[in-house]
């Protein structure tokens, strides 16, 4: 039998091609998400506060330095020409007879027993032509150089000192030199003070090189702690965003957890609910709108397509019976179109323009406008005074409609009234605001009432009561009637009793106001 192999290579071959295109194809993704990781608003912020932090280190720590080392400078030059200054003051206290040094040999040796020395001072004198006098301890530098020297024999007798840099071992050192005589034919001489500056410099130097490493870790530190923290600040900017992914005009649905607190971020998250709540209502207040005109449209069009079919043209009879009646479908399919829209309007924030009212006149313009609406005995049951805050044209709007529901529900010689009356803040009985007076207004009458089952379902939309006197309306006018006082802030209620009469109140929030008992 003849076997044929395959080399043991082959297969890792070639999966490893495949993982390497594989990977290829990969990184030009990765290099998107990457760059969208750098756009966005957690990375900008932070890479800004972190920059700006950068700056205002490097700027302290460059400033810190730059001053320290102008102050090493000046201090370094005032230690230096203080010993000239100290020599001085042994010339001038002289030998302890109060003679003057004969020479300077006796000057030197006297100013190198006295004083102290610091960690990076030295010192030295010497005579022209002569002897070179060092410290008897130990100090910085040894000064007892051939360049010192030649530095010092250069400098120029005039009697000034000196300060000149050089580099002694492979360290800076700042010289002081101060030329020296005891006048006449003495020879002269030169004492030089060294400081070690280079040496001081480079600490310092260090030190800033141990401030920028510190810096940079507070930076690393702070960036982590920034990321970590930013993440949780931007997490309802995260959620805003998915929100107004998934928000459609099927779906408003969706809201933005508010994180506690009272921060710019916790207020954006709260408007933007707040926005989702007044969209989800506009787009319920259309889609009832359109339910409620497709449902209540339909019958009256259809009476009227109905009658148009059956018109005989020829029939002048006819014609004058169906005109009449389409006039009075038009009529009733116009009254249906306002109600609909004063319902759909009603969660506008301009549905209502509120105005300071004086109770006792509204009360008595109202009742004049309704007492046409048939023939019963109309009257004002209590007058209250005072001053309160709502729109005219709406409340009477609202008090016309409870006036021709009354009017439907009474006959002739039935008592309707009106009237209004205070409610102290505080008061179980108001469920406006706790700290703010409300005023009730009422519309009553001594009809055949609403029964208990009705009265469930009396403010629905094309919901009739079972009782009633007159005709049947649209079944919207108490509807509106609720809508005109939620848009005041306020509410309405019903008390009623089959037989005795029925009490409808507009209980409104005073706005603020002016009471006059």
């Amino acid at each position: 039998m003849n076997l044929r192999s395959t080399p043991a290579s082959a297969p890792s071959d070639r999966w490893g091609a495949s993982s390497l295109v594989r990977w290829w194809r990969a990184i030009p993704a990765a290099l998107r998400s990457a760059r969208a990781g750098l756009r966005t608003v957690r990375v900008r912020v932070l890479a800004t506060v972190l920059a700006f932090l950068a700056a205002g280190l490097f700027v302290a720590g460059t400033t810190t330095l730059a001053l320290d080392l102008r102050d090493l400078n000046s201090r370094v030059s005032e230690d230096l020409l203080r010993q000239s200054a100290r020599l001085q003051d042994i010339v001038d206290q002289g030998l302890p007879d109060g003679t003057p040094y004969p020479t300077l040999d006796d000057l030197f040796t006297v100013f190198l027993r006295g004083g102290t020395l610091g960690r990076y001072e030295s010192v030295m004198a010497t005579v022209a032509g002569g002897d070179t006098f060092l410290p008897a301890g130990a100090q910085a530098r040894n000064l007892g150089q051939a360049q010192v020297l030649e530095t010092a024999l250069a400098v120029p007798l005039d009697g000034n000192t000196a300060l000149r840099d050089v580099i002694l071992d492979g360290h800076m050192v700042r010289l002081a030199i101060t030329p020296v005589s005891l006048g006449g034919d003495s020879p002269k001489g030169v004492l030089v003070a060294g400081n070690e500056i280079g040496q001081q410099r480079e600490q310092m130097v260090a030190s800033f090189g141990t401030f920028a490493t510190v810096s940079l870790a507070t930076l690393l530190l702070a960036g982590a702690v920034g990321y970590a923290v930013t993440g949780r600040l931007f997490v309802p900017i995260r959620r805003l965003r998915q929100a107004t992914e998934t928000t459609t005009f099927e779906d408003v649905s969706s809201r933005v957890p508010v994180p506690p607190g009272d921060d710019d971020v916790s207020q954006l998250a709260t408007d933007f609910n707040r926005m989702l709540d007044r969209l989800e209502v506009g787009i319920e207040d259309q889609r009832q709108f359109v339910d409620d005109a497709s449902h209540e449209l339909r019958t009256p069009l259809t009476i009227i397509g109905g009658h148009l079919q059956l018109l005989q043209p020829a029939d002048a009879m006819d014609v004058a019976e169906t005109r009449a009646l389409l006039l009075e479908e038009v009529d009733r399919m116009q009254s249906l179109v306002n109600e609909l829209l004063v319902l759909a309007k009603s969660g506008r924030p301009d549905f209502v323009r509120p105005d300071w009212i004086d109770t006792d006149s509204f009360l008595e313009a109202a009742l004049e406008r309704i007492r046409v609406l048939g023939d019963r005995h109309w009257q004002i049951e209590q007058l209250p005074g005072g001053w309160f805050r709502a729109d005219r044209n709406r409340l009477t709007q609202a008090i016309e409609q409870l006036a021709a529901n009354a009017v439907h529900s009474t006959e002739p010689g039935d008592i309707i009234s009106i009237g209004a009356a205070w409610v102290a803040a505080g008061d179980k009985a108001s469920t406006e605001k706790p700290h703010e007076p409300t005023i009730d207004i009422w519309v009553a009458d001594t009809g055949c009432g609403i029964s208990a089952a009705d009265q469930e379902r009396i403010f629905d939309r094309f919901a009739r009561a079972g009782v009633s006197r007159g005709a049947e309306g649209s079944g919207l006018g108490l509807p509106i009637v609720k809508a005109i006082a939620e848009a005041h802030g306020g509410s309405v209620r019903l008390s009623s009793r089959v037989n005795v009469g029925s009490r409808f109140v507009l209980a409104l929030p005073s706005g603020t106001s002016w009471l006059a008992f």
